[in-house]
Formats: C-alpha cells, structure tokens, sequence
C-alpha cells in the first residue's frame, strides 16, 4: 500500500465538459496544490483509468458523453475497482432523474452552491483516499476498471459507446454462465454447462477448470487433439502455480495426442480466488501464439471474477455430499467387526433379487453361527469373545470373493450374499468356512479354546423376491445344522 504524503500525491480525474459549470472546483482543486488530471467528458475519464489509474474522480454529474453517475456506477459495480473514491457535483438546470444521484453510488455528491467552499471539498476527498488506502485499495486496481484494453475518446461517442457495450455485454455473460454453474447440482452438471458456455466465446485447442481447494484437488480439461506431452507441461505448470499439495485428479475429455510437443503457444491462466484464498482457476490454451482476441481474453477475465461464488458453492456440496457419504458408510456398518449391519443386508439382497430375477440367475444366502458363543463369553470374557468375532469376520473377508457381501447378522451370527450362485455353490463355501474356523488358534493367554461353526444355506426361488424368505430358508437350514450336532453345514 503506498504511502499518503499529502494532497499533492492523490491523483484525482476532474471531469467536466463544456457545458457543466463546475469552474468552482476546478478553481479549488487547482488552490489545493492536488494532482487533478482535467478531462473533457466521460470515456475520456475510462481511458485515464485505464492508461494510468487514479486515486479518486470527481465528475459533473451530467456529461454529454457519458454522464458522471453512470461513470460512477461503472466504477463502483466492478469488484476491483469499487474503493476507488468519487465525488460527483451537480450544475444549475441538470435534468438528471434524482435517483441517479444515489444509484450511482458515489461517495460523495456536491450541488454546485456547495462545490465553491474548497476546504470542504479538498477534506472530503483526503478522507475518502485515506480510507481507501487503508482498506488496500491503489490507482493500478483502478486500472482494472474495464477488462477489454479499447481506446474510448469524449471525441468518438459512437464508438467508444459501442466498447463499452460490448464491454458490459461480456460481463453480463460472464455472469450469467457463473450463476448457472452456481446452480448446478453436480460437478457432472457444472461441467456441462461450463464447457457448454466457454465454447461459445472462446475457440481453444484445451479448456479446463481446476478446482484447488478440495480436500482433493481435481480439474477437467476439454481437448482437442492435444500433444499428450505440451499436456503435461501445461499440468505441471498448473501444480506449481497453485501451490497444489497432492496429484489433481483430472477428467479428460475429447482427444490427446500421442507424442512429445512442445508448450501450448498461446495459455491463458485466470486465478479463482476469494478473501485471498486461491479456489482454483479458469485455463485457456491453443497450440497458436496470440490466438486469443482481445474480448475472448476479457471474457476469461470477467468469468475468472464471477466464479468464486460458484466455486464456494460446489465445494460446500461437495462438502456435505462427503459427510453425508460417511454418515451413510457409518450408519451401514457394525462397529465393531466393520461388516455392514443387518439393515444394509436387506436392503443390498433386495436390490440383488430383483436383478437376479430379470437376468434369471440364481443367488445363494448362507449363515455362520458361532456355536455355543455364549459359553465362549462366559469362560473366557467379552474381550475375548469380541476378538473371536473379529477374526471371524476377517475370515470371511479372505475366503469370499469381492462381489460378495458380507454382513453381521447377529450377535454370533454372519451372513453371505452370493451373487451368481446356486446353493451347491453355496455349500462349498460353507465347508471352506466351517473347516478353516475350526482350524484357527483362538489362544486365550496360556489357555485355548476350540471355536466351530455352523451354517446354514439357502437358494433364490424366482417365485419369491422377498428377501426375508430366502434369509428364513438359510435360518432353517442352521436350525438344521444345531440340531444334528454343531459344526456341521445344512442346506435348505
């Protein structure tokens, strides 16, 4: 931030054009020794801005060209350059709707009785830099004002009115491609409609978006027939300028190219950021030097200051859908064996009966019950008994395959949804079950203890998609098993 030295070093854009009657205040700026740029109307004053910046403006409120409040609105509607101070004066006749007085936002508004008292004016605008400075606010920001670098002239009406058109019309678009991506609910719908919406500005070999400030940094890029290798340098690039602190997860569509190439000619990298904390960025890129046109780089510009919102937005969904997924993950697990609980059970052997039935295949069910678990507690302990369940559990997790599920049924009891089996299926991996429990070491300290199983087997009947019948068939089938002794396998 630049030091205040005193009147002389504010730089002020005093404009007025023939017919305004400010002379008064041109009369005190000149008496207060202040750095007054004097201009003859409006788009003069945007170009100043532009070219060199400026500490504050004060204009008449009515201009032929482009009048002071809609100077003023410009300058206080722009993110960047909203701090930049400015005084607007009234003259005698102006038929300028009140309104406009305090639409324009100014800081400050003199009739032109009040322009003549200098002190009052010199004051005013010393606070008003003042306390812009101090909320960090320079002239170069104020250089900032306008994305596309035209040329506006007081002289040329028409045409420095036509750029400032086409100026607002970017922006407005910019905005409006921002709030939609804002009002996406995924990032495959933010995807779309922001590859949709670019595209139609901008014609670029590589669009991409990178998203920072994730838990896990991710980008996706839109290509068209890219170098794999200028590519790579491009990402590389985008992980040093970010400060990225894990691999980008990338989406890539369209079409690499196999080979070494070199750096794109042209990149345009616009920064996302918000209250100074980097969100991610908006990348543009052509294999051509200076692809892009003056108002393609504006519009990058206008989107890459638009997209915080959007960006906040996404990663508080992304945020809440995470928590929600764990929340989920927790809810659906028993605690102490990690298995999914008996809720989740029914709810995944619905789905996989119905399946089952269209594709006419068949599906197996089969329960592990600890024999005389109660007993086991009673000799040995809780703690004991707990860490027989866990090893148990990992058990089953070795010895069934990944499509399989595998849930805690009970308090000594486990179940197995075997997709894609039949129950001679199933009675196979109740034997390799049975016989590997049997043969495991529960030691107890200096004491063993012998640990079996028994379980029970059932099969999908295509007449009865409730999942209930097929668990009371396998739960028979255990019953079966108790009674013939223990440690035995039944099938219902």
């Amino acid at each position: 931030m630049r030091k205040y030295t005193g009147v002389s070093d504010i730089k002020v854009l005093y404009v007025e054009d023939a017919k305004s009657s400010g002379g008064a205040l041109r009369q005190a700026l000149k008496d207060a020794h202040m750095n007054a740029v004097y201009l003859g109307g409006g788009f003069d004053a945007l170009d100043e801005l532009a070219d060199s910046g400026a500490d504050a403006v004060v204009a008449c409120l009515d201009l032929v060209d482009l009048p002071g409040y809609q100077l003023s609105a410009l300058i206080k509607s722009s993110s960047v350059s909203c701090r930049l101070p400015v005084i607007l004066f009234g003259v005698t006749g102006s038929k300028v709707d009140p309104l406009w007085i305090k639409a324009s936002q100014a800081d400050a508004y003199f009739t032109d009785k009040e322009v003549t008292d200098a002190k009052a004016v010199v004051a005013k605008l010393k606070e008003l830099v003042e306390e812009s400075r101090k909320q960090g606010f320079d002239r170069q920001k104020s250089q900032a004002l306008l994305a596309c670098r035209s040329n506006f002239s007081s002289s040329k009406v028409v045409e420095s009115a036509n750029l400032l058109l086409d100026e607002l019309v970017l922006s407005r678009s910019a905005s409006a491609l921002a709030a939609r991506l804002g009002l996406s609910e995924n990032r495959k719908e933010l995807l779309d409609s922001f590859f949709n919406g670019i595209f139609a500005f901008v014609e670029a070999d590589l669009v991409g978006l990178v998203v920072a400030a994730s838990a896990t940094p991710w980008a996706a890029f839109h290509c068209d027939k890219v170098v794999s290798g200028s590519y790579k340098k491009l990402t590389e690039r985008l992980s040093t300028e970010l400060e990225l602190k894990s691999e980008l997860q990338i989406e890539l569509r369209g079409e690499l190219t196999e080979g070494t190439g070199k750096d794109m000619g042209s990149v345009q990298i616009v920064p996302v950021s918000y209250k100074g904390r980097a969100l991610g960025a908006l990348v543009v890129a052509s294999k051509d030097r200076n692809a892009f046109s003056d108002q393609a780089l504006a519009f990058g510009e206008m989107l890459g200051q638009a997209l915080p919102t959007a960006f906040e937005l996404l990663l508080a969904r992304e945020t809440i859908s995470d928590m929600q997924t764990r929340e989920a993950y927790r809810a659906s697990i028993d605690s102490l064996t990690g298995l999914y609980n008996l809720e989740f059970l029914v709810g995944f052997l619905q789905q996989q009966l119905l399946f089952s039935f269209r594709q006419r295949l068949p599906v197996a069910v089969v329960i592990v019950d600890i024999d005389a678990f109660s007993k086991v507690n009673q000799e040995h302990g809780f703690e004991f008994g707990d860490g027989a369940l866990m090893t148990i559990a990992n058990r089953l997790l070795n010895i069934t395959r990944s499509s399989d599920l595998i849930a805690r049924y009970g308090g000594d009891q486990f179940a197995v949804v075997l997709p894609n089996t039949d129950v001679a299926g199933a009675r196979v991996l109740a034997e390799k079950v049975r016989s590997d429990v049997e043969s495991l070491d529960f030691s107890n300290g200096s004491k063993g203890h012998r640990i079996t199983v028994s379980v029970g087997c059932a099969s999908f009947n295509m007449e009865d998609l409730n999942p209930e019948t097929i668990l009371r068939d396998a739960k028979l089938a255990l019953r079966k098993a108790k009674d013939e002794g223990r440690n035995r396998i039944s099938a219902g």
